[in-house]
């Protein structure tokens, strides 16, 4: 049960951050992903830059648990699957998740739409994944849990640099999100 309200808690604040960076708003969201405005290009690299350098920290004092990290397995199906995802973000201009945030706005009903659509989407896959699966498209480019970083060996991994290099790429791309400058219309 106490996971439950953990998760309840930690999901409210994350809608909230994104609500806060403007993330709610399909409208920002489009002029993000045609390069009109940086801003939550900037927040979002700030973002993936802290939580990398913070999973170092927390591996270097020993409160890392491996139990609590999930990577998943890199395939086509994975990359097509993307490639879908992506095509319909970047036509609505919101997803799912940053569809929950903006539950509270003035753009509720398209939210509603949005969040109902992912679920549509999820059970439409549920429901296919057997066929999917039997093409043989997960099997393609299969590279397991492949990570950038050696952090186990339960995962291959691209470089074997370990820890060091998500401390070096979380400051990177700190670096990135504090430096780029807002590009704004005028």
């Amino acid at each position: 049960m106490m996971d439950l309200f953990i998760g309840l808690v930690t999901g409210a604040l994350f809608g909230a951050a994104l609500y806060c960076a403007g993330v709610a708003c399909p409208a920002k969201m489009r002029k993000t992903l045609r390069l009109e405005d940086n801003e939550i290009f900037k927040i979002m690299l700030f973002a993936l830059g802290l939580s990398s350098a913070l999973l170092y920290v927390f591996n270097l004092v020993g409160i890392l648990e491996w139990s609590h990290l999930s990577v998943k397995t890199m395939h086509l199906g994975v990359i097509v699957g993307g490639l879908i995802f992506g095509v319909g973000f970047g036509m609505v201009g919101s997803c799912p998740g940053t569809a929950a945030a903006a539950l509270g706005t003035n753009i509720y009903k398209q939210a509603i739409v949005i969040i109902l659509g992912g679920i549509a989407g999820a059970l439409a896959f549920s429901l296919m994944y057997g066929s999917i699966a039997n093409t043989g498209i997960f099997d393609m480019l299969n590279y397991g849990k492949l990570t950038l970083f050696y952090i186990s060996y339960d995962f291959p991994s691209i470089l074997d640099i370990s820890y060091v290099g998500l401390l070096v790429m979380g400051l990177l791309l700190m670096a990135a999100g504090w430096f780029i400058p807002c590009k704004k219309e005028v």
